[in-house]
């Protein structure tokens, strides 16, 4: 029988088919390889850029701000950027019960009063006749009575207590606190509080991460010459704030 001259054999179409299902296979390596390479480069650039915008607001207000917010940066489309800082926290509460209220009051009070003659803040009586009573060396006869107003929270004993008693109006409204205090007497465990920043920080670890290959790490910590793979070094000392 004469050979056909007008087309493949099977074996010559299997090993085309072969032929290009390796070459295609070796495009979307190399294409793979190619995209995760640019994801690398636009992670360490995020994070060159934004530690920049870090160093220059440090510059500028000796301080770094406590997150991303209020500087000049926003991360690729392919890229998240998360700051992590040392600003000083503190805790806030919310949808305190009245009791809770007064409890934070208490807590504040003695968190400022402690160390000063021996001065200590305790629930006294009950009911409508229940207060806030400053015990101590020099504020054995002070009451807060029921409701505790804003202008109540006071101790006549010279600056030192004044600044004291102005420190717990600040803390206590910090916290999530409202005046007037209704005080039954019991104490109340508080809740969870949500922390929050403070003030402003010292020290950053800034972590970027690609968003198309979670595998694609690196962190950058200030003075450092370049971005280093991997997530930030564990530090209690740094928080994250959206």
């Amino acid at each position: 029988m004469r050979k056909s001259t007008n087309g493949f054999t099977i074996v010559e179409l299997i090993i085309i088919i072969v032929t290009i299902g390796v070459l295609a296979a070796l495009g979307i390596i190399s294409y793979g390889e190619w995209g995760r390479r640019t994801s690398k480069t636009s992670v360490r650039s995020d994070l060159m850029r934004a530690a920049a915008e870090l160093e220059s607001n440090m510059n500028a207000k000796n301080n770094y701000p406590p997150n991303l917010a209020g500087i000049d940066f926003v991360a690729s489309n392919d890229v998240v950027v998360v700051l992590y800082t040392n600003a000083p926290t503190n805790g806030v509460y919310e949808s305190l019960t009245t009791d809770q209220n007064a409890q934070l009051l208490l807590n504040v009070c003695n968190a400022n009063l402690n160390g000063l003659y021996n001065t200590v803040c305790a629930f006294s009586g009950n009911g409508g006749g229940a207060k806030i009573h400053v015990k101590g060396t020099n504020s054995t006869n002070v009451q807060w009575g029921n409701p505790i107003a804003q202008e109540t929270v006071s101790l006549p004993y010279g600056p030192e207590y004044e600044a004291a008693t102005d420190a717990i109006i600040d803390q206590f409204l910090a916290q999530g606190g409202t005046f007037p205090v209704n005080v039954s007497g019991k104490a109340a465990p508080l809740p969870e509080p949500t922390l929050v920043p403070m003030g402003l920080a010292t020290d950053f670890c800034l972590e970027g991460h690609s968003s198309t290959y979670p595998d694609v790490i690196f962190h950058l910590s200030p003075k450092a010459i370049g971005a280093s793979e991997g997530a930030c070094p564990d530090n209690p000392s740094l928080h994250y704030f959206p």
